[in-house]
Protein backbone atom coordinates (compact mmCIF):
# COMPACT_ATOMS: atom_id res chain seq x y z
CA UNK A 1 0.00 0.00 0.00
CA UNK A 2 1.47 2.98 -1.13
CA UNK A 3 1.96 5.65 1.53
CA UNK A 4 0.20 9.46 1.48
CA UNK A 5 1.25 12.61 2.82
CA UNK A 6 -2.19 13.10 4.46
CA UNK A 7 -2.17 10.26 6.22
CA UNK A 8 -1.62 9.86 9.95
CA UNK A 9 -1.35 7.21 12.23
CA UNK A 10 -2.33 7.66 16.23
CA UNK A 11 -0.99 4.31 17.41
CA UNK A 12 -2.65 4.18 21.14
CA UNK A 13 -6.32 3.98 22.23
CA UNK A 14 -5.61 7.08 24.67
CA UNK A 15 -7.56 10.33 25.43
CA UNK A 16 -3.84 12.12 24.30
CA UNK A 17 -3.87 10.68 20.87
CA UNK A 18 -7.43 10.57 20.30
CA UNK A 19 -7.21 14.84 20.73
CA UNK A 20 -4.24 14.46 18.23
CA UNK A 21 -6.22 12.95 15.61
CA UNK A 22 -9.47 15.14 16.13
CA UNK A 23 -7.23 18.50 15.44
CA UNK A 24 -5.69 16.18 12.22
CA UNK A 25 -9.06 15.29 11.19
CA UNK A 26 -10.62 18.45 11.69
CA UNK A 27 -8.30 19.99 9.62
CA UNK A 28 -8.41 17.61 6.44
CA UNK A 29 -5.90 14.96 7.09
CA UNK A 30 -6.52 11.21 6.84
CA UNK A 31 -6.37 10.23 10.32
CA UNK A 32 -6.42 6.24 11.40
CA UNK A 33 -6.51 5.45 15.18
CA UNK A 34 -5.14 2.18 16.05
CA UNK A 35 -6.45 0.41 19.35
CA UNK A 36 -2.76 -0.90 20.62
CA UNK A 37 -4.48 -4.02 22.22
CA UNK A 38 -6.64 -5.11 19.88
CA UNK A 39 -4.50 -4.14 16.83
CA UNK A 40 -7.42 -2.92 14.34
CA UNK A 41 -7.26 0.84 13.16
CA UNK A 42 -10.24 3.23 12.94
CA UNK A 43 -10.46 6.02 10.53
CA UNK A 44 -11.48 8.95 12.29
CA UNK A 45 -13.72 10.97 9.87
CA UNK A 46 -13.67 15.21 10.48
CA UNK A 47 -17.53 14.92 11.46
CA UNK A 48 -16.76 12.34 14.26
CA UNK A 49 -13.69 14.79 15.63
CA UNK A 50 -16.20 17.20 16.02
CA UNK A 51 -19.56 15.47 17.50
CA UNK A 52 -17.22 13.54 19.87
CA UNK A 53 -14.77 16.42 21.68
CA UNK A 54 -13.46 13.32 24.05
CA UNK A 55 -12.31 9.48 23.51
CA UNK A 56 -14.65 8.42 26.55
CA UNK A 57 -17.91 10.45 24.37
CA UNK A 58 -16.40 8.16 21.48
CA UNK A 59 -16.43 4.63 23.22
CA UNK A 60 -19.81 5.46 25.32
CA UNK A 61 -22.00 6.06 21.89
CA UNK A 62 -20.31 3.32 20.17
CA UNK A 63 -21.02 4.82 16.48
CA UNK A 64 -20.64 2.58 13.70
CA UNK A 65 -17.28 2.82 12.73
CA UNK A 66 -14.84 2.12 9.56
CA UNK A 67 -12.35 -0.22 10.66
CA UNK A 68 -8.90 -1.24 8.66
CA UNK A 69 -5.91 -3.52 9.65
CA UNK A 70 -3.42 -1.94 12.18
CA UNK A 71 -0.98 -2.80 9.93
CA UNK A 72 -2.35 -1.18 6.73
CA UNK A 73 -2.63 2.05 9.18
CA UNK A 74 0.99 2.10 9.65
CA UNK A 75 2.00 1.38 6.25
CA UNK A 76 -0.04 4.03 4.82
CA UNK A 77 0.72 6.66 6.84
CA UNK A 78 3.41 9.18 6.85
CA UNK A 79 3.28 10.50 10.51
CA UNK A 80 2.64 8.22 13.22
CA UNK A 81 1.91 9.22 16.69
CA UNK A 82 2.90 6.80 19.58
CA UNK A 83 0.65 7.31 22.08
CA UNK A 84 -0.62 4.00 23.80
CA UNK A 85 -1.68 3.64 27.69
CA UNK A 86 0.24 2.79 30.19
CA UNK A 87 -1.16 0.11 32.63
CA UNK A 88 1.26 -2.86 33.92
CA UNK A 89 3.48 -2.96 36.76
CA UNK A 90 6.19 -0.63 36.78
CA UNK A 91 8.83 -3.85 35.90
CA UNK A 92 6.55 -4.63 33.10
CA UNK A 93 5.69 -0.95 31.08
CA UNK A 94 9.11 -0.54 29.14
CA UNK A 95 9.55 -3.83 27.94
CA UNK A 96 5.22 -3.84 26.64
CA UNK A 97 6.13 -0.09 25.36
CA UNK A 98 9.04 -1.87 23.20
CA UNK A 99 7.03 -4.70 22.29
CA UNK A 100 4.64 -2.65 20.83
CA UNK A 101 6.97 -0.63 19.11
CA UNK A 102 8.66 -3.53 17.21
CA UNK A 103 5.13 -4.81 16.29
CA UNK A 104 4.56 -1.11 14.91
CA UNK A 105 8.07 -0.98 13.41
CA UNK A 106 7.32 -4.13 11.00
CA UNK A 107 5.08 -1.44 8.84
CA UNK A 108 6.34 1.74 8.92
CA UNK A 109 7.01 3.01 5.55
CA UNK A 110 10.56 4.87 4.35
CA UNK A 111 10.15 8.65 4.77
CA UNK A 112 7.67 8.05 7.54
CA UNK A 113 8.08 10.19 10.91
CA UNK A 114 7.93 8.73 14.55
CA UNK A 115 6.70 11.23 16.82
CA UNK A 116 7.05 8.98 20.09
CA UNK A 117 4.51 10.82 23.00
CA UNK A 118 5.52 8.82 26.00
CA UNK A 119 8.01 9.80 28.89
CA UNK A 120 11.75 8.60 28.74
CA UNK A 121 14.58 8.67 30.78
CA UNK A 122 18.20 10.20 30.23
CA UNK A 123 19.55 8.69 26.64
CA UNK A 124 16.44 6.60 26.86
CA UNK A 125 16.07 7.52 22.95
CA UNK A 126 18.90 5.50 21.87
CA UNK A 127 17.34 2.47 22.57
CA UNK A 128 14.07 2.99 21.30
CA UNK A 129 15.65 4.12 17.98
CA UNK A 130 17.54 1.37 17.66
CA UNK A 131 14.55 -1.10 18.42
CA UNK A 132 12.59 0.96 15.32
CA UNK A 133 15.60 0.20 13.02
CA UNK A 134 15.81 -3.08 14.16
CA UNK A 135 11.95 -4.00 13.41
CA UNK A 136 11.82 -1.93 10.50
CA UNK A 137 15.16 -2.78 8.64
CA UNK A 138 15.88 1.16 7.84
CA UNK A 139 17.70 4.00 8.92
CA UNK A 140 17.19 6.52 11.46
CA UNK A 141 17.54 9.93 9.80
CA UNK A 142 17.92 8.71 6.47
CA UNK A 143 14.58 6.49 6.11
CA UNK A 144 13.07 8.01 9.23
CA UNK A 145 12.47 10.53 11.40
CA UNK A 146 12.46 10.30 14.97
CA UNK A 147 11.03 12.93 17.48
CA UNK A 148 10.89 12.57 20.97
CA UNK A 149 8.09 14.48 22.45
CA UNK A 150 6.28 13.28 25.80
CA UNK A 151 2.68 14.76 26.50
CA UNK A 152 1.63 16.45 29.52
CA UNK A 153 -1.88 16.98 29.64
CA UNK A 154 -1.92 16.51 26.10
CA UNK A 155 0.24 18.92 25.47
CA UNK A 156 4.27 18.53 24.16
CA UNK A 157 6.73 18.90 27.13
CA UNK A 158 9.89 19.43 24.39
CA UNK A 159 10.47 18.34 21.01
CA UNK A 160 13.42 16.76 19.71
CA UNK A 161 14.46 15.11 16.91
CA UNK A 162 18.32 14.78 15.07
CA UNK A 163 16.46 14.49 11.56
CA UNK A 164 14.99 17.05 9.24
CA UNK A 165 11.05 17.97 9.46
CA UNK A 166 10.91 19.00 5.89
CA UNK A 167 7.34 17.52 4.48
CA UNK A 168 6.23 16.53 8.15
CA UNK A 169 6.56 20.31 9.29
CA UNK A 170 2.83 21.47 8.58
CA UNK A 171 1.51 17.88 9.79
CA UNK A 172 3.33 18.62 13.52
CA UNK A 173 2.33 21.97 13.46
CA UNK A 174 -1.52 20.84 12.80
CA UNK A 175 -1.31 18.70 15.27
CA UNK A 176 -0.51 21.48 17.98
CA UNK A 177 3.36 20.55 18.34
CA UNK A 178 4.48 23.62 17.69
CA UNK A 179 7.44 24.68 19.86
CA UNK A 180 10.98 25.08 20.17
CA UNK A 181 12.66 22.05 18.19
CA UNK A 182 15.85 20.23 19.65
CA UNK A 183 17.84 17.21 19.62
CA UNK A 184 16.62 14.52 21.11
CA UNK A 185 19.58 14.31 23.69
CA UNK A 186 18.85 17.83 24.93
CA UNK A 187 14.97 17.33 24.83
CA UNK A 188 15.44 14.11 27.17
CA UNK A 189 17.30 16.80 29.32
CA UNK A 190 15.09 19.53 29.44
CA UNK A 191 12.28 16.73 30.02
CA UNK A 192 13.97 15.44 33.17
CA UNK A 193 14.99 18.93 34.18
CA UNK A 194 11.50 20.08 34.04
CA UNK A 195 9.89 17.25 35.80
CA UNK A 196 12.90 17.39 38.74
CA UNK A 197 11.88 20.90 39.59
CA UNK A 198 8.39 20.26 39.56
CA UNK A 199 8.88 17.37 42.03
CA UNK A 200 11.41 19.06 44.35
CA UNK A 201 9.04 21.45 44.60
CA UNK A 202 6.02 19.64 45.38
CA UNK A 203 8.42 17.39 47.93
CA UNK A 204 9.38 20.26 50.39
CA UNK A 205 6.04 21.64 50.28
CA UNK A 206 4.96 18.15 51.45
CA UNK A 207 7.21 17.84 54.06
CA UNK A 208 6.43 21.05 55.43
CA UNK A 209 2.95 20.58 55.21
CA UNK A 210 3.59 17.23 57.09
CA UNK A 211 5.38 18.57 59.79
CA UNK A 212 2.81 21.18 60.38
CA UNK A 213 0.34 19.05 60.76
CA UNK A 214 2.42 17.27 63.52
CA UNK A 215 3.13 20.44 64.95
CA UNK A 216 -0.62 21.22 65.14
CA UNK A 217 -0.36 24.21 63.06
CA UNK A 218 -2.25 25.12 59.69
CA UNK A 219 -0.92 24.85 56.37
CA UNK A 220 -0.78 27.97 53.89
CA UNK A 221 -3.78 28.12 51.46
CA UNK A 222 -1.77 27.21 48.45
CA UNK A 223 -0.27 24.10 50.25
CA UNK A 224 -4.48 22.84 50.39
CA UNK A 225 -4.74 23.60 46.79
CA UNK A 226 -2.39 20.40 46.20
CA UNK A 227 -4.01 17.15 46.06
CA UNK A 228 -2.92 13.14 45.84
CA UNK A 229 -3.88 13.32 42.06
CA UNK A 230 -1.79 16.41 41.62
CA UNK A 231 1.17 14.60 43.06
CA UNK A 232 0.75 11.50 41.26
CA UNK A 233 0.35 12.62 37.78
CA UNK A 234 3.59 12.41 36.23
CA UNK A 235 5.65 9.74 38.91
CA UNK A 236 6.49 7.54 35.99
CA UNK A 237 8.27 10.03 34.23
CA UNK A 238 9.90 10.81 37.42
CA UNK A 239 11.25 6.78 37.94
CA UNK A 240 12.62 6.55 34.49
CA UNK A 241 14.71 9.90 34.95
CA UNK A 242 15.99 8.13 38.85
CA UNK A 243 16.86 4.95 36.74
CA UNK A 244 18.33 6.23 34.13
CA UNK A 245 21.25 8.34 35.65
CA UNK A 246 24.29 7.24 37.31
CA UNK A 247 24.69 6.43 41.40
CA UNK A 248 26.80 9.85 42.73
CA UNK A 249 25.46 12.08 40.10
CA UNK A 250 23.37 14.89 41.84
CA UNK A 251 20.46 14.54 39.70
CA UNK A 252 20.00 11.13 41.11
CA UNK A 253 19.63 12.63 44.83
CA UNK A 254 17.40 15.18 43.64
CA UNK A 255 14.74 12.86 42.09
CA UNK A 256 15.51 9.85 44.00
CA UNK A 257 14.70 12.64 47.17
CA UNK A 258 11.99 13.95 45.81
CA UNK A 259 10.68 10.02 44.48
CA UNK A 260 10.90 8.54 48.34
CA UNK A 261 9.10 11.95 49.56
CA UNK A 262 6.22 11.80 47.22
CA UNK A 263 6.22 7.55 47.56
CA UNK A 264 5.44 8.43 51.39
CA UNK A 265 2.68 10.09 50.78
CA UNK A 266 0.10 7.26 50.41
CA UNK A 267 0.85 6.36 54.23
CA UNK A 268 0.45 10.20 55.72
CA UNK A 269 -3.22 10.20 54.39
CA UNK A 270 -4.25 6.69 55.61
CA UNK A 271 -2.34 7.89 59.47
CA UNK A 272 -4.63 10.91 58.59
CA UNK A 273 -8.03 9.20 58.37
CA UNK A 274 -7.27 7.07 60.97
CA UNK A 275 -7.09 9.97 63.21
CA UNK A 276 -10.06 11.25 62.12
CA UNK A 277 -11.82 7.69 62.76
CA UNK A 278 -10.46 7.88 66.01
CA UNK A 279 -10.87 11.26 67.30
CA UNK A 280 -14.78 11.57 66.11
CA UNK A 281 -15.11 7.93 67.62
CA UNK A 282 -16.23 6.05 64.50
CA UNK A 283 -16.71 2.69 65.11
CA UNK A 284 -14.35 0.75 61.96
CA UNK A 285 -17.31 -1.67 61.38
CA UNK A 286 -20.11 0.53 60.71
CA UNK A 287 -17.68 2.91 58.29
CA UNK A 288 -17.73 2.67 54.68
CA UNK A 289 -14.77 4.27 53.19
CA UNK A 290 -15.20 6.03 49.20
CA UNK A 291 -11.83 7.63 47.14
CA UNK A 292 -13.06 9.42 44.93
CA UNK A 293 -11.40 11.31 42.20
CA UNK A 294 -12.49 12.32 38.64
CA UNK A 295 -9.21 10.69 36.90
CA UNK A 296 -9.64 10.39 33.07
CA UNK A 297 -9.16 6.61 33.03
CA UNK A 298 -8.01 6.66 28.95
CA UNK A 299 -5.15 9.11 29.75
CA UNK A 300 -1.37 7.71 28.91
CA UNK A 301 -0.28 7.11 32.19
CA UNK A 302 -1.85 5.32 35.14
CA UNK A 303 -0.23 6.81 37.71
CA UNK A 304 -3.12 8.42 39.20
CA UNK A 305 -5.15 5.00 39.16
CA UNK A 306 -2.02 3.59 40.29
CA UNK A 307 -1.85 5.92 43.27
CA UNK A 308 -5.78 5.06 44.45
CA UNK A 309 -5.28 1.62 44.36
CA UNK A 310 -2.73 2.10 46.69
CA UNK A 311 -4.43 4.03 48.99
CA UNK A 312 -7.03 1.72 49.00
CA UNK A 313 -5.30 -1.17 49.98
CA UNK A 314 -3.48 0.16 52.39
CA UNK A 315 -6.73 1.08 53.86
CA UNK A 316 -7.62 -2.27 53.70
CA UNK A 317 -5.38 -2.92 56.62
CA UNK A 318 -7.69 -1.38 58.90
CA UNK A 319 -10.79 -1.02 57.29
CA UNK A 320 -13.39 -3.76 55.58
CA UNK A 321 -15.56 -1.29 53.46
CA UNK A 322 -13.17 0.78 51.36
CA UNK A 323 -14.58 1.58 47.62
CA UNK A 324 -12.88 3.56 44.78
CA UNK A 325 -14.91 5.12 42.43
CA UNK A 326 -13.94 7.40 39.38
CA UNK A 327 -17.29 10.35 38.58
CA UNK A 328 -16.02 10.55 35.35
CA UNK A 329 -16.88 6.98 34.39
CA UNK A 330 -19.93 6.31 32.45
CA UNK A 331 -23.02 5.26 34.61
CA UNK A 332 -21.94 6.48 37.54
CA UNK A 333 -24.03 6.83 40.42
CA UNK A 334 -23.83 8.48 44.11
CA UNK A 335 -23.07 5.46 46.62
CA UNK A 336 -26.28 5.43 49.29
CA UNK A 337 -25.06 3.39 51.82
CA UNK A 338 -27.42 4.82 54.54
CA UNK A 339 -26.80 1.78 56.88
CA UNK A 340 -22.86 3.08 57.77
CA UNK A 341 -21.44 6.02 58.67
CA UNK A 342 -20.17 7.53 54.96
CA UNK A 343 -16.18 8.70 55.17
CA UNK A 344 -16.29 10.44 51.18
CA UNK A 345 -11.92 10.71 50.58
CA UNK A 346 -11.69 13.16 47.92
CA UNK A 347 -8.86 12.48 45.84
CA UNK A 348 -8.44 15.56 43.40
CA UNK A 349 -10.22 19.02 43.79
CA UNK A 350 -12.01 19.09 41.33
CA UNK A 351 -13.81 15.68 42.34
CA UNK A 352 -15.24 17.55 45.38
CA UNK A 353 -16.17 19.98 43.21
CA UNK A 354 -18.25 18.13 40.71
CA UNK A 355 -19.55 15.49 42.86
CA UNK A 356 -20.98 18.17 45.59
CA UNK A 357 -22.36 19.80 42.96
CA UNK A 358 -24.26 17.15 41.19
CA UNK A 359 -24.92 15.26 44.88
CA UNK A 360 -25.46 18.11 47.47
CA UNK A 361 -28.56 16.44 48.94
CA UNK A 362 -27.57 13.19 48.79
CA UNK A 363 -24.25 13.94 50.95
CA UNK A 364 -26.53 15.77 53.03
CA UNK A 365 -29.07 12.87 53.38
CA UNK A 366 -26.05 10.47 54.12
CA UNK A 367 -24.41 12.74 56.58
CA UNK A 368 -21.62 11.68 54.96
CA UNK A 369 -17.87 12.71 56.68
CA UNK A 370 -15.17 14.67 54.22
CA UNK A 371 -12.00 14.38 54.06
CA UNK A 372 -9.72 16.47 51.34
CA UNK A 373 -6.43 14.10 50.56
CA UNK A 374 -4.77 17.02 49.76
CA UNK A 375 -0.91 17.83 51.10
CA UNK A 376 -2.11 18.63 55.18
CA UNK A 377 -5.08 16.24 54.35
CA UNK A 378 -8.09 18.01 55.66
CA UNK A 379 -11.10 17.50 57.61
CA UNK A 380 -13.72 18.88 56.40
CA UNK A 381 -17.09 20.17 59.09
Amino acid sequence: MSQSSDSVTVYGLSSEGYQIGAKLASKGYEVFIVDENLGTGMILRPHMAGDYPELRDLLADEPLLDLKSGRDCVNRSSVIFFSPKLRRNEEDVLSEVKSRLSDLSKNISPGSMIVFCLPLGLFGSKEIIERIEHGSGLSSQKDFVFVYSPLEGGKPSVFGTDGKLDQHFQTIEAAGFSMEISSVSKAELLHAQKLLSKYSGLASTFEAAKRLTGLGFESPREYKQIFADDLSSLLFDLRLIVESVETGDPMLYLGSGSLKSIEGYSRFLVERIRELVKSRDLKASRLKITLFTDTDALEMRGDKISMARGVQERLRDFFSDIEYLNIMKEGFSFPMGIDKVNLMVFLSGSAEQRLTQLYEDQINMTKSQVIRANLPVEFVG
